[in-house]
């Protein structure tokens, strides 16, 4: 797990970035260029964004946790009212269970694959959910009437909810300045490592070199750890929802 965990954080721009500090720091001991700059530009320009970035995903992804699971208690809420109405048929209540089990399928593919049509027919089916609870309308009374009344809009408030955690990102200019900075910051940090560090030995060039290397790859690491934090549906990073494990199946149906 823990090395699963460092290889996710691979991908080609942590390639990009080795080799752009590797060269930049070959071409200023060639031409023995060094470059007094404190490294507190870096925190401000670069690591303070950054965090900035990751502790907005973070929240993003606790925010979707937290709308998911209310999503999936007001659903079992919404069939349990329905369930204890006086009058409602184990036919009935079948049918509005699968309809809601129709609509947290499509919403967990949506997120998931980010199709549009999806959202279409989730938000057709809010107009037929209303109609096949308001075809038995005469079984409630107004209190029951008004709890699944309800309910079931909490239901589509949680998904629209969604739609939005997942169609509205933490700010897109920001992570592009980021992505830039870090680029441009092997230019920074070689040239002020080689300022500070009197290099006579081989063995002195190696761990300057390490240093600098080590600079850029936990930039860049640090970077593409957000980008996973930022979407947490697509299942692709290891800190996204678990929709098996939080979904509900047909086990949690009353019978």
């Amino acid at each position: 797990m823990k090395a699963k965990s460092v290889l996710s954080v691979l991908n080609y721009r942590i390639v990009i970035i080795l080799i752009e500090t590797v060269a930049v720091y070959v071409l200023y001991r060639s031409f023995n260029f060094k470059l007094s700059i404190d490294f507190t530009v870096l925190s401000i320009a670069i690591v303070f964004p950054i965090v900035f970035s990751i502790t907005s995903a973070y929240q993003k992804r606790q925010d979707a946790l937290y709308t998911f699971n209310s999503f999936r208690n007001k659903i079992i809420e919404l069939s349990n009212i329905y369930y204890s109405v006086d009058g409602t048929s184990n036919k009935d209540y079948s049918s509005l269970f699968k309809s809601l089990m129709q609509i947290q399928s499509l919403v967990i593919k949506h997120l998931v694959n980010h199709t549009k049509k999806d959202i279409e027919k989730i938000r057709m089916s809010r107009k037929d959910l209303f109609f096949a609870i308001d075809h038995d309308k005469k079984h409630y009374n107004e209190r029951e009437k008004d709890s699944i009344i309800r309910v079931k809009n909490e239901v589509f408030h949680s998904v629209e909810k969604l739609f939005s955690i997942k169609h509205h990102p933490t700010p897109k200019s920001l992570r592009i300045y980021c992505l830039i900075f870090i680029y441009i910051s092997p230019f920074i940090y070689n040239g002020q490592i080689l300022f500070i560090n009197d290099i006579n030995t081989r063995l002195e060039d190696g761990v300057s070199l390490a240093i600098s290397t080590l600079i850029g790859f936990v930039l860049m690491a640090l970077y593409n750890v957000q980008e996973h934090i930022e979407n947490p549906f697509d299942q692709e990073g290891m800190d996204d929802l678990n929709f098996d494990l939080i979904k509900i199946d047909a086990t949690e149906k009353l019978d």
